[in-house]
């Protein structure tokens, strides 16, 4: 029995491995694909972004490293559209750590100061409906 239990482990093991060559060998196509999305703008970390993530770690944000630079890249490309004239800035969050608001609706203060600070509006889901931004 054990026997059957190794080759099952094997063979799930080994399928799991063909499952991530075959997305990293796709990763390259689907970030063209991504790129060429109207509306979707891809852009490295520039070094004010990689320093403000630095800085927003003093924040007791309890972000993933990751995230803390996705929130960083955020707010600094908000600042530098600002900087361009643009108003009404927004964005979809899906990611649950970076919204501003718990599971529960309640406000997530840090982060809801960052965002109100940067002029940078997040809403919930796709339809960029919820929650409606105040007046």
């Amino acid at each position: 029995m054990e026997a059957d239990v190794v080759e099952t482990t094997r063979r799930v093991l080994d399928q799991f491995e063909r499952l991530v060559k075959q997305d990293l060998d796709n990763l390259e196509a689907r970030l063209e694909a991504l790129k060429a999305e109207k509306g979707l703008s891809i852009f490295p970390l520039s070094a004010d972004m990689l320093e403000r993530s630095i800085s927003l770690s003093t924040e007791k944000l309890e972000l993933k490293p990751f995230d803390n630079s996705i929130l960083a890249a955020i707010l600094v490309h908000a600042h530098g559209l600002l900087n361009q004239g643009e108003k009404d800035l927004a964005f979809c969050e899906l990611d649950g750590d970076l919204q501003p608001w718990d599971k529960n609706g309640n406000s997530k203060p840090v982060l809801t100061r960052l965002y109100d600070d940067a002029r940078v509006w997040v809403y919930g889901d796709f339809t960029m409906t919820t929650p409606e931004p105040p007046d």
